[in-house]
C-alpha cells in the first residue's frame, strides 16, 4: 500500500509538470468516457434494466392477424378474448384491457387522464403489487359495479399530492363516481401514459358472438413454468386453426393467424437496435480517445528515456517501472472519469431532452447507480487500454544509449511503427463512424423531403374527448362538433378548421370493405383502407390537394347520402381505368351504410412519412358522429400557438367540464415523428466529428513528433540543397501514407457496419457510393490539413541551427 500511496504521489507530481499534457489527455478520456456514460444510461433505462414487473421475460402480447387483408397486429373482440383465454394451454393466465379518455372534474379546472380499463386478472398477469390498497376483483368487472380506481404512483404523486389519505377518495371522471381503492408502486405504467386504471367491465351485447368482428382490446399473457416463447408461438396456432373451424365465416380463407411477442419487446418498441448501435459507435470514440492517449504517452516515454534509464540503473526493475506508468495513466483515467462523469450529467438531460416523448421508458433514464459503476469500470479499464503498451515500451530502456544520448529523447523503430499503428487504427474508427454519421444524415434529408401530402405549417392541433355517458346520442355529438368548429372558425386569425378522429401520422386505422357491384372471389381478400372520419373543412384546413370530384361538405350531414373522399392509391388500385367517382363502398363495421365517392385526394402519409401511401378513405365525420375529435386549425397569421387561449375559451363555453388536450403545432408533430431518426443521425454526426477531431490531433501529433525527432535530418537535407517544398512534400507524404492505410481499413469494416444500418436507413442504400467517397475525401483532407502544420514547421527549420543542435 506504501508503494502504491507513493507511486500516486510521484504520478500527480510528474503531470502536474506537464499541464499542457496532462489538460489534452484528460479532456481526450473525458469525452470518450462521458459520451459512453451518457449512452449507457440511455440503454441502461430503456433496454437492460427489467421492466417493474415479476418475471417479465415470461409475459408476452398476444395479437390477431388476417395477413391477406394485410391487417397485422390488430386488438381482439370480447369473444376472441374468451377464446385466448380459455383455449391456449401455453399460458398460467390472461387479461385484456382497453385505452381510453376521460375527464376529472371537480377542481378549478377539468383535466383529461388516461384511463386504462383492464380484467381483473391484469395486475396479477403482470406480476404487479399495490402500494397501496387493493386491485380489482372480478365481481367488479360486472356492469354498475366498475367504479372502482387504481392510480398509478405518477398520478398519485403529480395530481393529488402524495395525499396519504386517497384511498376511498371519490373523483368524478366523464360525471360518474369513482372510487380510489389502491395505488402503484412506482415506476409501474403499462400501457405507458397511463394515469388511472378502472375494472373493463363488458356490457352482455359485447360478449355475444355476433361481435366477434368488434375487435377493441389489447390482450397480455404470462407464461406457464416450462413455456418458451416458441412453444407459446406453435400452441396459438394450433388454438387459431380451431378457431378458423369453427368460425368459419369471420377467419376463413382470410389467413389467419396470432402473433405472441414478448412484452419486454413491446415496450421498447423499434429503438433496440438503435441503441445497441449507438453505444457500439460511442464505444468506437472511446477507442480512438484511447489511441490519442496512447500515442502522446508513447511521446512522452520517449521524451523520458534518461530518467527511466537513471532509475533503472539505480536498481528499478522492468516490474516497477511498468506499475509507475499504469499508475500515471490510472490517474489520468480517473481524472477523465470523473470530468465525463460530469459530462454524462449534463448529456443525459439534453438527450432526454432531444427525443421528448419519443423513446420509450424515458423516465427511467438517469446516472443511477449501475450507470456511475460503469463508468469508473470503463475509466479503470481505458486506464489499463491506453497505459499498458506504453507502459512496457518505456520499462525497455537501453541504459547506454539513453544515457549516451544525453537529455534528448530517443525513440526506437518499434515505437515509431506503434505510434503509427495507433493513428491508422484512429483514422479507420473514425471513418467507420463517418460513414455512418453519412448515411444517416443522407437518410433524414430523404425522409424530410419526403411529401406528406399535407401543409403542417401553420396549423395547430388539440384533442377533446366526449363522455360516452353524456354524449351517448349521436344527435348530441354531431351538433357538439358542429358547434364547435363553428366557433373556432369565428374567431379572428383562424383561416379554417376541422375534425377527424386520427391526425395524419397518428398510425393505421385499417377496415375491410365491399365495393358495390364487385363480388370477391371466395380466396380473394382486399387489403384494408386507412379509414377516416374527417368534418367538412378537414382536409382543406391541411391544404390536402384534390384531384378529381370534391372535398366533403357541410350538406354530408346524418339524414344526407353517405359521402366519402378517398385518396389517389385507393382509385388507382381498384379503378385503374378512372372511374372512381361516383362508385359506392361499406365498412365490414356495425353502423356502416353505403358511402358515394365524391372526390379523389392526393395520398396524406397517415401513417408515417417513413411508410408507403396505402389506401385511405376518409368518410363523412357528421355521418360517424365521433367521440375523440382531434382538431386542425389553420391560422391566418402563421403562428397558430397564439389561437391556443381562445379555442379553449369556446371548447370551455360548449361543455365546461371538458379540456383541450394534446395542443400542439402540426409541424411539431410532422418532426416529432422523425424524432428517433434524427437522435440517431445527430448522435453519429457528435460522436464521428470527435472522432475526426482525435484522429486530426493525432496524426498531428505524430507527424509533429516526428518532425522533432528529425530536425537533424531535416537540417542535412537543406543544407545540401533539398528545396523548402521538398522537405513539405516529404513531411505531407508521410501523414497521407498513415491516413490512406487508415482509410482502407476503414472502408473494409465500414461495409460491415453498412449490413447492421440496412434496416434503420430509408430512401439511401447501404452502400451509398457518395457517402464511402466523401467520407473518405474528407478524412484525407482533414489528414492533409493536420499534417502541414508540422510539415510546415519543418521547412522553417534553419539548417546551421539544427546542425549545431546536434
Amino acid at each position: 500500500m506504501e508503494t502504491l500511496l507513493q507511486d500516486i504521489r510521484y504520478a500527480l507530481r510528474t503531470l502536474a509538470k506537464s499541464p499542457g499534457f496532462t489538460l489534452v489527455a484528460v479532456l481526450a478520456l473525458a469525452l470518450g468516457i462521458g459520451a459512453n456514460s451518457a449512452v449507457f444510461s440511455v440503454v441502461n433505462g430503456v433496454l437492460l434494466k427489467p421492466p417493474p414487473f415479476s418475471a417479465p421475460d415470461r409475459l408476452v402480447h398476444l395479437w390477431g392477424n388476417f395477413q391477406k387483408m394485410d391487417l397485422k397486429d390488430i386488438s381482439v373482440s370480447v369473444p376472441e378474448y374468451r377464446d385466448y383465454r380459455e383455449l391456449p394451454r401455453a399460458f398460467a393466465s390472461v387479461a385484456a384491457y382497453d385505452i381510453n379518455d376521460v375527464t376529472l372534474t371537480g377542481g378549478d379546472t377539468p383535466e383529461r387522464l388516461s384511463v386504462t380499463s383492464a380484467t381483473a386478472s391484469f395486475f396479477p398477469t403482470l406480476g404487479v403489487t399495490l402500494a397501496r390498497g387493493r386491485a380489482f376483483t372480478e365481481d367488479e368487472e360486472t356492469p354498475g359495479k366498475e367504479r372502482v380506481l387504481v392510480l398509478t404512483d405518477k398520478a398519485w404523486r403529480t395530481r393529488f399530492a402524495e395525499d396519504e389519505g386517497v384511498l376511498g377518495r371519490e373523483l368524478q371522471l366523464d360525471g360518474n363516481t369513482y372510487t380510489v381503492v389502491g395505488v402503484l408502486p412506482p415506476g409501474v405504467e403499462y400501457p405507458a401514459g397511463t394515469d388511472v386504471y378502472a375494472p373493463l367491465a363488458l356490457t352482455p351485447d359485447q360478449t355475444v358472438e355476433e361481435r366477434r368482428g368488434r375487435r377493441f382490446l389489447d390482450v397480455i399473457a404470462r407464461l406457464k413454468p416450462g413455456m418458451t416463447l416458441e412453444s407459446a408461438r406453435a400452441d396459438m396456432a394450433r388454438v387459431a386453426s380451431e378457431m378458423e373451424a369453427q368460425h368459419e365465416k369471420n377467419y376463413k380463407g382470410a389467413g389467419w393467424a396470432i402473433s405472441v411477442k414478448s412484452l419486454e419487446d413491446e415496450v421498447v418498441g423499434d429503438v433496440r437496435g438503435t441503441l445497441w448501435l449507438l453505444l457500439g459507435a460511442v464505444g468506437f470514440v472511446l477507442l480512438v480517445a484511447c489511441s490519442s492517449v496512447a500515442n502522446l504517452l508513447l511521446a512522452r516515454a520517449a521524451a523520458r528515456g534518461r530518467e527511466v534509464s537513471i532509475r533503472a540503473a539505480l536498481g528499478a526493475g522492468r516490474r516497477r517501472l511498468v506499475a509507475q506508468f499504469l499508475t500515471e495513466s490510472l490517474v489520468l483515467a480517473l481524472a477523465g472519469g470523473v470530468l465525463g462523469l460530469l459530462m454524462a450529467l449534463w448529456g443525459t438531460d439534453v438527450l432526454l431532452a432531444v427525443v421528448g416523448d419519443g423513446l420509450p421508458r424515458a423516465t427511467e433514464v438517469r446516472l443511477d447507480v449501475p450507470s456511475v459503476l460503469f463508468t469508473a469500470g470503463v475509466s479503470l479499464f481505458t486506464g489499463v487500454l491506453f497505459g499498458l503498451v506504453p507502459a512496457l515500451q518505456a520499462s525497455r530502456a537501453d541504459l547506454n544509449t539513453a544515457l549516451r544520448e544525453g537529455t534528448r529523447g530517443t525513440d526506437g523503430k518499434k515505437a515509431g511503427r506503434l505510434r503509427s499503428g495507433l493513428v491508422v487504427a484512429q483514422v479507420a474508427l473514425a471513418l467507420v463512424l463517418l460513414v455512418g454519421a453519412g448515411l444517416f444524415a443522407k437518410s433524414l434529408l430523404a425522409l424530410s423531403e419526403v411529401e406528406a401530402g399535407f401543409t403542417p405549417e401553420g396549423v395547430l392541433t388539440g384533442r377533446v374527448a366526449l363522455p360516452q355517458a353524456a354524449y351517448a346520442d349521436t344527435a348530441r355529438r354531431a351538433s357538439f362538433m358542429r358547434d364547435l368548429l363553428t366557433r373556432i372558425q369565428a374567431l379572428p386569425g383562424v383561416e379554417s378548421v376541422g375534425a377527424t378522429n386520427m391526425l395524419p401520422l397518428g398510425g393505421r386505422t385499417d377496415n375491410s370493405f365491399d365495393i358495390e357491384g364487385r363480388t370477391k372471389a371466395p380466396d380473394e381478400f382486399w387489403p384494408a383502407v386507412e379509414t377516416r372520419y374527417a368534418s367538412a373543412d378537414y382536409l382543406l384546413a391541411l391544404k390536402v390537394r384534390l384531384l378529381q370530384g370534391r372535398m366533403l361538405q357541410e350538406t354530408d350531414g346524418p339524414d344526407a347520402p353517405g359521402a366519402v373522399v378517398i385518396n389517389k392509391t385507393f382509385a388507382n388500385l381498384y379503378w385503374p381505368q378512372g372511374n372512381a367517382l361516383g362508385q359506392r363502398l361499406k365498412l365490414h363495421r356495425q353502423d356502416s351504410r353505403w358511402s358515394t365517392v365524391v372526390g379523389i385526394v392526393d395520398d396524406l402519409r397517415e401513417w408515417g412519412l417513413d411508410n408507403p401511401s396505402r389506401p385511405a378513405a376518409y368518410y363523412a365525420a357528421a355521418q360517424f358522429p365521433l367521440y375523440n375529435l382531434n382538431l386542425v386549425v389553420r391560422s391566418a397569421s402563421g403562428n397558430p400557438e397564439s389561437l391556443r387561449t381562445a379555442i379553449e375559451a369556446e371548447v370551455r363555453a360548449l361543455d365546461g367540464n371538458l379540456p383541450l388536450f394534446s395542443v400542439a403545432p402540426m409541424a411539431r408533430l410532422v418532426d416529432e415523428s422523425i424524432g428517433s431518426r434524427r437522435l440517431s443521425a445527430m448522435l453519429m454526426g457528435l460522436f464521428a466529428g470527435t472522432a475526426l477531431l482525435l484522429a486530426a490531433l493525432g496524426i498531428s501529433g505524430v507527424i509533429g513528433y516526428s518532425v522533432a525527432q528529425r530536425t537533424r535530418e531535416m537540417g542535412i537535407r537543406m543544407a545540401l540543397g533539398a528545396a523548402r517544398r521538398d522537405v513539405l512534400a516529404l513531411v505531407l507524404g508521410q501523414g497521407l501514407k498513415l491516413a490512406g492505410l487508415g482509410v482502407a481499413v476503414g472502408l473494409v469494416l465500414s461495409l460491415g457496419l453498412a449490413q447492421l444500418l440496412g434496416a434503420l436507413l430509408y430512401g439511401v442504400t447501404a452502400y451509398d457510393p457518395w457517402t464511402f467517397v466523401g467520407v473518405a475525401a474528407l478524412l484525407c483532407g482533414v489528414a492533409m490539413f493536420a499534417t502541414w502544420l508540422p510539415a510546415r514547421r519543418a521547412t522553417r527549420v534553419d539548417p546551421i541551427i539544427a546542425l549545431k543542435a546536434e
